[in-house]
């Protein structure tokens, strides 16, 4: 049972990517963040497009998990330093923003604490990554930094993440990889 919830919700995450996406950059561009929450914004953003895996071994579509859990995971934590701004934001666009929740859930119900804790590892490296020589701190405080990840973003929403919803419904039937992943770097 906790497979298939999480399976839907997982397939929802990722057809919901290019806007949440979109919504990410919409936080991080809010003058009424913290320093530390802008930086953590810009580097989820960053951590999804390098496609970096904080669960190795996952290919193809389903790696699309991890990017999903960690840009949640990411305004989970903004949400502690900056409640106002995210609350705003909760209100502001309730169809983006309360799916998170409950696919946060459908998260933790199937990886287990050991499983979302190997993703929050990775919610704790975003300051410091780096992609296409640009760092996440570089993306949260430079306005041409910032303007290039903006336009990164909308790029990549283009070239690799519009995707079709019969391609995530075949990827996601595959979910059990995720927990067999994840637990190995738990």
């Amino acid at each position: 049972m906790a497979e298939n919830g999480f399976a839907e919700a997982m397939r929802e995450a990722i057809l919901s990517l290019p806007q949440d996406l979109k919504a990410m950059l919409r936080v991080m561009e809010d003058p009424d963040l913290d320093d530390q929450g802008r930086v953590l914004a810009s580097g989820a953003l960053l951590h999804v497009l390098s496609a970096s895996n904080a669960i190795p071994g996952v290919k193809g579509t389903l790696a699309l998990v991890d990017d999903v859990l960690v840009l949640r995971l990411a305004l989970e934590r903004i949400a502690q330093t900056s409640p106002e701004v995210v609350t705003h934001h909760r209100e502001d666009e309730p169809e983006i923003f309360e799916p998170w929740t409950v696919q946060l859930d459908a998260a933790r119900a199937y990886l287990g604490d050991r499983g979302v804790a190997v993703l929050q590892k990775a919610v704790d490296g975003l300051p410091k990554i780096t992609f296409q020589g640009h760092s996440a701190r570089e993306c949260a405080r430079d306005q041409d930094a910032a303007t290039w990840l903006y336009d990164s973003v909308h790029e990549a929403i283009i070239q690799q993440f519009e995707i079709a919803p019969d391609e995530v419904a075949r990827a996601v039937k595959n979910a059990h990889e995720i927990l067999a992943k994840v637990s190995q770097r738990a």
